[in-house]
C-alpha cells in the first residue's frame, strides 16, 4: 500500500509539471492555431484590425521607424529554465546571432510586408520573431502577423513557434504583437 501511495504521489508530481494548454488563446480574437509537423498545437497566424481616418504619415514609413529588424543574440551563458530548476549558469556560454535584416520587404499598393522582432519579459527577456502583413483600407488597417516564433535570450538556442501551452506564454506573445500595432497607429496619428 505504501508503495501505490508513493508511486501515486510521483505520478501526480510529474504530471503536474507538465505544461497545460492556455485554453484562453483559443478564444482569443483574430489567433489561428494549427499544428506543428509534430501535431502539437501552436500560433499560426494573429490579425487585427484598427479604425484610422486620418493618416498623418504614410503606412511604410511608420512601419520602417516603428518596428525593429536588427539581429538578436541568444546566448546560453545564464539560462532560466522551468520554476522548479529556474537556473543554470553554464560557463561554456554559445551565442548565436539570429534575424536582422531589412525591415520592410515589400510594398505595393495599400499593402506592407515587414519583417520584425519584439520583445516581453517574464521572468526573462523572451524575443519574437514575425512577418507582418499590413493593408490599408479606407476606414481601417488590418494588420496580419504570421510566421510568429519566440526565443529565450538566455537558450543559446534559435526561434520556435510559438506553442499554446501556458509553459510558452502566448497570450505575452499576443500582447507584444499588439504593442507593436500600437506603435504603428500612434506614428500613423502623429503630426
Amino acid at each position: 500500500m505504501k508503495k501505490l501511495i508513493g508511486y501515486v504521489a510521483v505520478l501526480a508530481m510529474l504530471t503536474s509539471c507538465a505544461s497545460q494548454k492556455m485554453m484562453s488563446i483559443y478564444q482569443t480574437s483574430g489567433v489561428e492555431i494549427a499544428q506543428n509537423s509534430s501535431g502539437v498545437d501552436i500560433l499560426n497566424k494573429y490579425n487585427t484590425s484598427r479604425p484610422i481616418t486620418v493618416f498623418h504619415s504614410s503606412l511604410s514609413l511608420c512601419i520602417a521607424q516603428e518596428l525593429d529588424n536588427s539581429p538578436v543574440v541568444l546566448t546560453s551563458e545564464n539560462y532560466f529554465g522551468s520554476p522548479w530548476w529556474s537556473y543554470y549558469n553554464i560557463p561554456n556560454q554559445q551565442s548565436i546571432t539570429v534575424s536582422g535584416g531589412d525591415t520592410i520587404k515589400l510594398v505595393e499598393g495599400n499593402h506592407v510586408v515587414a519583417e520584425a522582432v519584439t520583445d516581453y519579459l517574464h521572468r526573462t527577456k523572451y524575443f519574437v520573431s514575425y512577418t507582418l502583413t499590413t493593408t490599408r483600407n479606407q476606414n481601417n488597417i488590418h494588420y496580419l502577423f504570421s510566421n510568429i516564433k519566440q526565443a529565450q535570450q538566455y537558450t543559446g538556442s534559435v526561434f520556435e513557434n510559438v506553442k499554446t501551452l501556458e509553459s510558452a506564454h502566448p497570450n505575452l506573445v499576443i500582447e507584444a504583437l499588439n504593442k507593436e500595432v500600437d506603435k504603428i497607429q500612434e506614428c500613423l496619428l502623429r503630426q
